[in-house]
């Protein structure tokens, strides 16, 4: 489990403030990758005509390895939910889309 401590907390549905996740990238199954593909889509922008490097690796897929990050967030910080995502700073997204590069997808 990695812990990421976040420039910005979050405030939850529920009220409470969340300032660290705790990703847990070991318990993301298969089945999780449709829960990324999902946060993938929520914060991208169809309209965009930009070249598409998940058409190269989806491993380079910015928005896919900030929904991958999440769910493993999800799985490791208690109160989390998919729509939590959106609460994120700009920053600590960036820099999520970079943890699940390095500590996940490329290790």
């Amino acid at each position: 489990m990695i812990d990421f401590e976040l420039e910005r907390p979050i405030t939850l549905n529920n009220g409470n403030e969340v300032h660290e996740l705790h990703l847990d990238y070991e318990a993301l199954s298969m089945a999780d990758l449709k829960t990324a593909n999902k946060i993938a889509k929520m914060i991208a922008d169809p309209n965009v005509g930009n070249v598409d490097n998940a058409s190269v690796s989806p491993r380079l897929d910015a928005n896919l390895r900030i929904g991958i990050a999440w769910v493993a967030a999800i799985k490791g910080t208690k109160g989390l939910t998919v729509n939590d995502v959106l609460s994120l700073s700009m920053k600590d997204a960036i820099c999520l889309s970079e943890d699940a590069l390095s500590n996940y997808l490329f290790r």
